[in-house]
């Protein structure tokens, strides 16, 4: 199966179970393709859209690219000879559908008549079938504009928030790189190995102790020159590890850190 289809599969059936249940229907399905990756001019291709779409009220697998082929089709008919300012007059004041409401005709859908057990000495009021109440409208709380300005507010938001996790993951980026760069110019200068175990950091190590990793490189002294038996530390887990103890002390050509 190639890469790309993979996520439009629904039920992924193996061809060696279709081949062995031949009295079986069985065959793998798919979810319905974002439009805009169909109507592509090369929907084949990895740069047209292969996701699925977002259910029965969208044919398009997110609003980016519902945008993007609506704009396909504007800028294909304003090439045929179409006037955008004209369609805009036309546009300008469509409202954003809210919802889909079924109708059901009650002429056509009444109650069954209910059959209780009922005292014979008090006899019904009513020997009719039962028709349901009149359904109520009911107004919203929140006018449209409230609405609208609430589900901003809420795209604004996880905005917001994936804003602070890729500047979290850049500060991660950029801080690596100088880490790198400091290790990679120490071990040029000192006889050893000069492997950092710092590098291994991870998201939670980098917060608590990302700041003091650059310092011990950038105050100088004697782990610059591989003279690293003095008593100044940092606190990890709860253990104290002395400088000398994150670089590793072997030969220049170390066997677990050549590669």
């Amino acid at each position: 199966m190639p890469d790309l289809e993979v996520d439009l599969v629904d039920q992924f059936i193996c061809p060696p179970c279709v081949e062995k249940n031949t009295h079986l229907s069985l065959h793998t399905t798919y979810k319905r393709r974002c439009l805009f990756g169909l109507k592509h001019p090369t929907p084949s291709s990895p740069n047209a859209c292969h996701k699925p779409a977002r259910g029965i009220l969208s044919k398009y697998c997110s609003e980016e690219c519902g945008i993007r082929f609506m704009q396909m089709r504007i800028d294909a008919w304003a090439d045929k000879g179409g006037d955008k300012r004209k369609l805009w007059e036309n546009v300008k004041d469509a409202e954003k559908r809210e919802g889909v409401v079924i109708r059901a005709d009650s002429k056509k859908h009444k109650a069954e008549p209910i059959k209780t057990e009922l005292d014979e000495s008090r006899p019904p009021k009513s020997k009719g079938p039962v028709t349901p109440p009149e359904p109520k409208i009911l107004k919203p709380t929140k006018t449209k504009k409230d609405r609208e300005v609430e589900r901003l507010q809420k795209q604004l938001d996880r905005m917001m928030q994936q804003r602070e996790e890729m500047k979290k993951e850049m500060d991660v980026i950029v801080w690596r790189e100088r880490l790198t760069a400091l290790a990679s110019e120490r071990a040029e200068k000192v006889e050893e190995c000069g492997w950092d175990q710092r590098l291994c950091f991870g998201d939670e190590e980098w917060e608590e102790f990302g700041e003091g990793v650059l310092e011990s490189y950038e105050d100088g002294g004697d782990f610059m020159t591989g003279n690293l038996d003095g008593d100044e530390g940092m606190q990890v887990d709860g253990a104290t590890a002395q400088h000398g103890e994150w670089w590793c002390r072997g030969k220049k050509k170390c066997e677990r850190h050549v590669g």
